[in-house]
């Protein structure tokens, strides 16, 4: 079974919560903050001023894969999130193209995907912190 202890072993809530969002089980927060991001143009997605919202689901998020880097040291779910970003103002500012709204909806999938990777390792290893102390 793995097990992420990064997760387990945090007690301070806002720590918890951003090891939490950045895991693709609970990706429904981030996935939503890209979808109101990308409908900036266009209306409000739930209400006036929920881009706030937005932002501060995009800080837990940014924060998470921050503490998560300081455990992996792995660049590559920096690198797609910041593709991410860009995509994500591309689409803003040139919407007219249908494909690149796919583009920052798959990016933010990898992101979480790889951090996770990254974060909880292979099946072989049950506890990664216990494996990086051994290898």
């Amino acid at each position: 079974m793995i097990i992420d202890s990064l997760f387990h072993k945090e007690n301070k809530p806002l720590r918890k919560i951003a090891f939490l969002v950045t895991i693709p089980c609970a990706i429904l927060p981030i996935l939503i903050a890209t979808a109101g991001f990308m409908s900036i143009p266009f209306e409000p997605l739930f209400f006036k001023n929920d881009i706030y919202l937005f932002s501060f689901i995009y800080l837990v998020y940014t924060y998470g894969l921050f503490l998560s880097w300081q455990y992996h040291r792995k660049w590559t779910p920096a690198i797609l999130f910041a593709i991410h970003l860009i995509s994500q103002f591309a689409f803003v500012k040139w919407g007219q193209f249908e494909w690149l709204g796919y583009l920052p909806i798959m990016t933010i999938i990898g992101t979480s995907l790889l951090n996770q990777y990254y974060r909880v390792g292979s099946l072989e290893c049950n506890d990664p912190l216990e494996c990086s102390k051994e290898g």
